[in-house]
């Protein structure tokens, strides 16, 4: 039992920004399926009996090439074993194949790829002389594949194309739909010119070539799927690239003779096409050759060794198919460009790979055959890149960039290999042995081919909610009117459909006879066909009864809108008027303030001329007065050189005798310290008869002073006579303050330097400091400085002549220095000093004097004494060590 129909519903069109979303998913193929590069292999025929060959077919799908020097030795190789390369297509053409079988095998799923709205290309690939310009357009008995695709393609839309000029070519790469009046004055205007032999129209004439008539005389079988409610139109351009420069070879150049070149760019569907390209609309087979035919006139041929006509170029002859759905009717096409649907054929014919040691081309053929190798080998390099890409992005590896710019067959077809569509490629081979290093470099270039993976086409047609089949629903309608019109019938003229709306109660009622035996069978059989209509027919009066409601809802809304619309005009009106009135009261406001206006422009002008005369003799001043610094400056510099040469005279001067000074001084420090090392060897010596006396020790050490020298243990002061012992005055030393007084309310606080193991005094009074910080060692300035002190006291315990401990703390402040350190200004000295009761004259202890060898007296201490307290306080007095200390 066949299946009821259902009532189609309505689908409002998508939005424009709807479009570009789906038209961007068109285009992004990372997400779709991939389709390997079809690649065939056709092979000529040997032009004589006499010539080897090279290759074999071993199947439909195989060939093998064996060595040329096997083919040209008459034994076998020494190993016994003949070897041999083969290849593997997706078809092998033998050379008694037809034109016909190569069309069905390789163009023919391309022409219904077309018609379904997918692009595709096809190209011819193979050396020179192979069979490449005969495959693609054939002879005059035999027709290539481009006269078959255009054949097939008008046989198949003869029925359903649209009328010339309802779609138009719009800049760039698009199509736009023009109306039907518009349509009528495009198609007059080309019958003008074509009348007047003008334009690219001129070469039109009634009696067709006979080549053209020849190539289009078979009549091949239509395609089947083909959209019957959509309208058609052919458009063809046929370029060609000759030195790498792209041409069209249907520009309508005038008087020129010379066609100029076209350059290469991309629209919003990322499609590259020749900008400026000739695009003619042909709606017949013999039209589209015509004008093939006047491509290939233009087209570049030459003369070779190994070719009588060679093609010097690479043709592209593109096929596009532009369709739209029609109305409701089915009779016009839907005025939106968005519904456009344009799919593409490229078939091109790539000039053959030429050596010019084989060629033995000169001048402009061996700069052609250079320009066409390099441009062979730009598509070579970009088709192994895509399959490195397309590995390298299974195992996460960056990809290479791509040259499709280097040459303009690879930029042409680029959104081929990166966009989506279907590329097929026809591998031409010439089988003789003379051809067998170039036919190498085709198998392996035709080999890397199969491994590129192209994103599969999906085209997205727009669905307008319109029922399928209205285009010949309504023609039935048609015929049935015109015979209801011919039988005369007058309600044949009143008669409307509406083909948006089809109501069926389902399939007719089968035949039965009542006499039957089996009557009661064939009646509940009826009956259940009855219920089915009942039920239908209560649906579709549901569905009817719903649209009636919506109608007359509808009808209401619109007499509510034109009620406020009519309110609203009214108000606009009254608004108008008064918006009116006072566009004439502005108007003469504006008239006014025009005349006051020119009167200010008058003042204006009149004050520019003054600020410009006072500009005049500002700029006069400025001069002088830059003329007067200049003079100045002038001067500043004639004096600035004299000062400078004084000065440097003055400088070498001061140093002269700086130096001097400063040799002065050295020489008598240099005195001094061999003084003082030799009382220093003096005192130390225990034998001093023995040692050697010079004019120094005699200086230091006279007859008069030769006694027993003593010191009062009980000083309270700091011998400052000897200073200059331990302490040289320094030269360049920071600044302090000996003034400085720290705050009274933070309270003193005292950096105590003792010695490592000091010897316990085990007195009742004992020194004591409040708030101290006890240190053995001062290495470093910071150490003075870190604990915040600002009281000083240096312990040092000595043994006097008597063999008693003798204590003194020397006190001081730390002032700090304009440097950054800190320096100790001792102002007060204790002694503590423990005696015994008994007084013990044998007692004597030589520690704080050494035993004189002249007079067997004590020489005096104050030398040792001082230098130990010099260098254990040197850093706390000075901030720094001596090693630091500058003359």
């Amino acid at each position: 039992m066949k299946a009821v129909p259902r009532t189609p519903m309505r689908v409002i069109p998508k939005t424009p920004r709807v479009q570009k979303t789906t038209e961007k998913q068109r285009r992004d193929t990372s997400d779709k399926g991939r389709d390997p590069v079809n690649v065939f292999c056709r092979v000529r025929p040997l032009q004589s009996d006499g010539d080897l060959t090279s290759l074999k077919v071993k199947n439909s799908t195989t060939i093998a090439l064996h060595p040329q020097d096997q083919l040209l030795q008459h034994h076998k190789p020494h190993n016994g074993a003949q070897r041999e390369i083969q290849y593997i297509f997706k078809h092998v053409f033998q050379p008694e194949a037809t034109q016909q079988d190569v069309y069905v095998s390789v163009a023919q799923p391309l022409v219904e790829n077309l018609l379904k709205g997918r692009d595709s290309l096809l190209f011819t690939y193979g050396v020179t002389g192979s069979g490449k310009t005969y495959t693609m357009t054939g002879n005059l008995r035999h027709r290539g594949i481009l006269p078959r695709c255009l054949d097939v393609l008008f046989r198949t839309i003869s029925d359903y194309q649209a009328k010339k000029f309802v779609f138009l070519p719009e800049k760039p790469n698009g199509f736009e739909i023009l109306s039907e009046e518009d349509a009528l004055l495009e198609r007059q205007k080309e019958m003008n010119q074509r009348f007047a032999g003008a334009g690219r129209f001129a070469f039109r004439h009634k009696d067709s070539d006979p080549e053209i008539a020849s190539q289009a005389s078979v009549e091949p079988i239509p395609l089947l799927g083909l959209d019957e409610d959509n309208m058609y139109s052919v458009f063809v351009t046929y370029t060609e690239i000759y030195n790498n420069s792209v041409y069209d070879l249907l520009e309508d150049s005038g008087k020129q003779e010379t066609l100029q070149s076209k350059i290469i760019r991309e629209d919003a569907n990322r499609r590259m096409f020749v900008h400026g390209v000739t695009e003619v609309e042909v709606k017949t087979v013999e039209e589209a050759l015509e004008v093939f035919q006047m491509g290939q006139k233009r087209k570049r041929m030459g003369h070779t060794v190994l070719n009588a006509e060679s093609s010097r170029s690479h043709s592209v002859f593109n096929i596009r198919l532009v369709q739209a759905p029609t109305d409701s009717h089915g009779e016009n096409v839907v005025q939106d460009s968005r519904n456009i649907t344009v799919s593409q054929l490229s078939l091109v014919d790539l000039a053959g790979s030429e050596r010019s040691s084989r060629t033995k081309n000169t001048g402009v053929r061996l700069n052609e055959a250079g320009k066409i190798n390099n441009s062979l080998m730009t598509l070579r390099t970009c088709l192994e890149y895509l399959r490195e890409n397309q590995l390298a992005a299974g195992n996460g590896l960056p990809p290479k960039k791509i040259p499709y710019r280097e040459s303009k067959i690879t930029h042409i077809f680029k959104s081929y290999f990166d966009g989506e569509g279907q590329v097929s490629m026809i591998v031409c081979i010439n089988p003789r042995v003379e051809d067998y290093d170039e036919n190498i470099q085709v198998m392996k270039f035709a080999e890397m081919t199969q491994e590129v993976q192209i994103a599969r086409a999906t085209p997205m047609k727009q669905d307008l909610g319109l029922t399928p089949g209205r285009r010949k629903a309504n023609k039935l309608f048609k015929i049935a009117i015109n015979n209801l019109n011919e039988l005369g019938i007058p309600e044949a003229k009143d008669l409307e459909v509406d083909v948006g709306l089809v109501y069926s109660l389902g399939p007719d009622f089968p035949a039965y006879q009542m006499d039957s035996p089996e009557a009661e069978v064939k009646i509940r059989e009826l009956m259940y066909y009855l219920e089915q209509r009942i039920e239908k027919r209560k649906k579709l009066r549901a569905n009817m009864d719903f649209k009636c409601d919506s109608f007359r809802q509808m009808l209401m809304n619109l007499d509510r809108d034109n009620l406020q619309l009519r309110t609203e005009l009214a108000s606009l009106k009254a608004v108008y008027k008064q918006e009116r009135d006072r566009s004439a009261a502005l108007e003469k406001k504006v008239r006014i303030h025009e005349s006051s206006i020119d009167v200010l422009n008058n003042t204006l002008s009149k004050r520019e001329r003054q600020v410009e005369e006072l500009t005049f003799k500002l700029n006069e001043k400025e001069n002088m007065l830059t003329q007067k610094e200049h003079e100045k400056e002038k001067q500043k510099k004639k004096f600035s050189s004299k000062l400078a040469v004084e000065s440097d005279k003055n400088k070498r001067e001061f140093e002269l005798k700086l130096r001097e000074q400063r040799t002065k001084l050295q020489e008598r420090m240099r005195i001094k310290d061999e003084k003082l090392r030799l009382v220093s060897n003096i005192l130390q010596s225990e034998d001093l008869p023995s040692l050697p006396r010079s004019q120094s020790s005699e200086d230091i050490l006279n007859e008069k002073d030769r006694g027993a020298f003593t010191v009062r243990t009980e000083t309270l002061s700091v011998p400052a006579t000897r200073t200059d012992i331990y302490a040289t005055p320094r030269h360049g030393a920071a600044a302090a303050n000996n003034r400085h007084r720290r705050s009274r309310s933070a309270g003193d606080k005292w950096l105590e330097h003792r010695a490592a193991n000091p010897v316990p005094l085990g007195t009742i009074m004992q020194p004591f400091l409040k708030n101290r910080k006890s240190v053995t060692k001062l290495t470093d300035m910071k150490e003075l400085t870190a604990h915040g002190a600002n009281k000083y006291c240096l312990v040092s315990q000595d043994a006097d002549t008597d063999g008693d401990v003798e204590t003194k703390l020397y006190k001081g402040n730390v002032i700090p220095t304009c440097g950054g350190g800190a320096q100790v200004v001792f102002n007060d000295v204790e002694c503590l000093k423990q005696k015994s009761p008994v007084h013990s004259p044998t007692r004597k202890r030589p520690s704080n004097g050494t035993i004189s060898a002249l007079g067997g007296g004590v020489v005096p201490s104050t030398v040792t004494s001082v230098q130990d307290v010099a260098s254990r306080c040197n850093l706390g007095i000075e901030g720094h060590s001596s090693k630091k200390s500058k003359i």
